[in-house]
């Protein structure tokens, strides 16, 4: 799991033990968790918080018996608690749907930019990287522009023509939310400005620089500076909210992809594959 995911987790189970701290329940039952304690936990907030948020807190228990190898107890029970939760979600709970990243919008910010600018031809190339290959916005860009290791994000060798097609093209990524190993992204060529292939090449022709550094990595006089998530998205929202669209952020660029090859009539079968999802949540979008 990712650092940000295993300190959430980390606060579930900190909440947990307070919970049962506060309703008695024996350590016998408390780890591995007693189906009849979950089901009560869960059910103990259900109206006052989201139903994401309880899920979430189930999620970073289960975590915890996987870690621990210890038998999770959670069955067809707790799932009625849980779904009986949404219905009493409080509005106050609920937040906005994320807009997603649009064609339009998409189109609207590679003709903004400067592609012979060394930073905008990094920020259209990951634009249309993270929308078409449906990534989030942590697995591209790292969050310090000092940050120049590849461990966690892909570097420019990990950028490559595939050997099977003509028309497209593979982006390894060297680590995810849901793979500490890491997963392939497909990109496929497109006809216009909107080519993730083209606008990667142009990219990396325009910022010459060693094939270890970061992909999204871009020249300055003083040598290679970091592409990082807070800039990248700065420069979008400089470009979208001046033609009044709202502030968008980065999860909206997986979302719209998601959405585009969805509404672009491509099997949701071969989408969730594509955008390597692990369950069937990107059917919301």
């Amino acid at each position: 799991w990712a650092k940000s995911t295993m300190a959430g987790y980390s606060c579930h189970v900190t909440h947990f033990l307070d919970f049962c701290k506060q309703e008695g329940v024996p350590e016998s039952l408390q780890f591995p968790t007693d189906e009849f304690v979950l089901c009560t936990y869960a059910a103990a907030d259900a109206g006052l918080v989201s139903a994401n948020t309880i899920q979430n807190r189930l999620s970073g228990l289960k975590a915890w018996h996987s870690t621990h190898g210890a038998p999770w107890n959670g069955g067809l029970r707790l799932r009625v608690i849980v779904n009986g939760a949404k219905n009493l979600t409080p509005s106050s709970s609920k937040n906005l749907p994320r807009p997603p990243v649009t064609i339009t919008i998409l189109l609207l910010l590679i003709d903004n930019l400067d592609l012979a600018d060394p930073k905008d031809a990094a920020i259209a190339s990951c634009a249309l990287n993270a929308f078409w290959g449906q990534c989030r916005l942590g697995e591209l860009l790292p969050s310090s522009s000092s940050d120049f290791t590849t461990d966690v994000v892909p570097s420019r060798s990990h950028f490559a023509r595939s050997t099977c097609s003509r028309n497209s093209s593979t982006l390894g990524l060297p680590r995810t939310k849901t793979n500490r190993d890491g997963e392939k992204v497909v990109l496929v060529a497109c006809s216009d400005s909107l080519d993730p292939i083209s606008a990667t090449l142009s990219h990396l022709a325009t910022n010459t620089l060693p094939d270890n550094l970061p992909l999204f990595a871009f020249s300055t006089p003083s040598g290679p500076r970091m592409l990082t998530k807070a800039a990248f998205l700065a420069r979008c929202n400089q470009i979208w909210t001046a033609s009044g669209y709202p502030r968008t952020t980065g999860h909206s660029f997986r979302i719209g992809g998601t959405t585009e090859l969805l509404t672009s009539s491509i099997p949701p079968d071969v989408v969730k594959s594509m955008g390597r999802w692990s369950s069937d949540s990107f059917l919301r979008y």
